[in-house]
């Protein structure tokens, strides 16, 4: 399974020798920034350090769950994943993708950001796949109680018959079959009660965005043999406090949807790779490619990776769009009416006019960044065609109309989407196909004309 599910899979960046992962800087994090705790005395990132610590600094929090000399576990991931997470565990969160890491910064932050060098030959110690991790350690447990039990059992029948599906659909009904509990278990812990006939959930049994099919059946097998034992009562849950298994199957989803991965322990200064966010933007947009020359696009990566490890700066024009917008999303009632005559409901077309300004402006800045990406590259016909596909395909991420959900809206990027709904999917088609200037008509000026036309078009 590690093979599978090995960072390497993923739409990543990387060079010989290393591995790279984003890291959005989150409030806790700009606030040592602001006071200069995890500065060097010339104001350089000395390291990133853990909210366990952070928690630690005032009495009024009581005494962490997790010590600074704890290792690695299960559950301290899961506590670090989870909704409602807790601020005590000893993990940072980095992702593979940066338009995760730019969702979180420029939606729930403030849009400041590091990129974490890991070697390869240290991967799977101090930094591991969060999801791959999570998967890796609740197998363990279920081979466990499988080596202890006799090679005739019946549940060790119904395991195989789980290993042995090709589908999702096949692993389903290996555990959807309704049972009878007969032993007495007993009563301070939440469980069925006896004699009561259950059903196991297949809800836990479903398709990730951000892997592909044949990690989705290994995936699926895994958590439908927990399901499985669990609801036979031969495996307790795997997280204290708990009253089953929902909400580990739910995190393990949160973390493949944030291709996350978790940094044990401070990030230190020679990992940590101080970037302008612009240059986040650019990864953003070569890992949104699709179709075109992979060796080239690997080729792009490391060229930009060479160029943030340097430490030089981007030169940003003074009026760059990057620099100044604002957007137009507020349209009232009559603009609405004037842009449809009265054909379409307004409440039906106002948030899609509302998300065509995102999208117009989106792809504006794509075209932006990738004049930058050519500061990098410098004149290099060899890399032209791609910086074309980026003009004319990319987006930079505007939080306001992006999901992570598994499988929600318009895919740009593995587990990233455009948060809006697929009858309107041609409006992502119809923003491609304006000029620079029709786009910037939109976003400075609120010229309407172009936004009738297209809604027209969608209607």
């Amino acid at each position: 399974m590690e093979s599978l599910f090995d960072v390497s899979k993923f739409n990543i960046i990387e060079d010989e020798e290393n591995y790279y992962f984003f890291r959005a800087l989150n409030m806790a994090d700009n606030q040592d920034l602001e006071k200069e705790t995890i500065l060097d005395n010339k104001g350089d990132f000395e390291r990133i350090r853990t909210d366990r610590e952070r928690h630690e600094e005032d009495s009024k929090n009581g005494v962490a769950k997790y010590k600074k000399n704890d290792e690695i576990s299960l559950e301290q991931v899961y506590d670090h994943i989870k909704p409602h997470y807790r601020k005590d565990t000893n993990c940072i969160s980095l992702s593979s993708n940066s338009n995760v890491a730019i969702f979180y910064g420029r939606g729930f932050y403030k849009d400041k950001y590091i990129i974490v060098k890991v070697p390869k030959r240290k991967m799977g110690k101090k930094v591991v796949n969060a999801g791959q991790y999570m998967l890796e350690e609740i197998l363990k447990k279920i081979n466990e109680y499988i080596f202890s039990i006799s090679t005739n059992s019946e549940l060790l029948k119904r395991i195989s018959e789980i290993d042995n599906s090709k589908t999702k659909k096949e692993i389903c009904k290996k555990i959807e079959e309704k049972y009878t509990l007969r032993k007495t278990l007993k009563q301070n812990r939440a469980k069925p009660r006896k004699e009561i006939t259950y059903k196991a959930p297949v809800a836990r049994i479903s398709n990730y965005q951000a892997l592909n099919e044949k990690q989705q059946l290994e995936k699926n097998k895994i958590i439908a043999k927990l399901t499985l034992l669990e609801r036979m009562g031969k495996m307790e849950h795997l997280i204290s406090n708990t009253i089953n298994n929902n909400l580990l199957a739910k995190t393990i989803e949160n973390a493949f949807s944030s291709l996350e991965l978790i940094h044990y322990g401070d990030i230190e200064k020679n990992e940590i790779i101080d970037v302008q966010k612009e240059v986040v933007d650019i990864f953003s947009l070569l890992q949104q490619i699709e179709g075109q020359n992979q060796q080239l696009v690997h080729e792009l990566k490391r060229k930009v990776i060479d160029f943030a490890r340097t430490g030089k700066k981007l030169k940003i024009p003074e009026e760059s769009i990057l620099n100044n917008y604002s957007v137009k999303n507020n349209i009232s009632v009559n603009e609405i009416y004037k842009l449809v005559a009265g054909k379409i409901k307004c409440e039906q077309v106002k948030p899609i006019v509302e998300d065509m300004f995102f999208l117009v402006m989106s792809q504006l800045k794509a075209r932006e960044l990738a004049k930058l990406l050519r500061q990098i590259i410098g004149d290099n016909s060899k890399y032209e065609n791609i910086t074309q596909y980026i003009e004319n395909n990319g987006f930079e991420i505007e939080p306001e109309i992006i999901t992570i959900k598994s499988n929600n809206g318009i895919k740009i990027s593995e587990s990233i989407s455009f948060d809006i709904h697929k009858k309107t999917e041609k409006l992502v088609e119809k923003v491609k196909g304006l000029s620079n200037e029709e786009q910037q008509d939109i976003i400075r000026y609120g010229k309407l004309s172009k936004v009738k036309d297209i809604i027209n078009s969608i209607f």
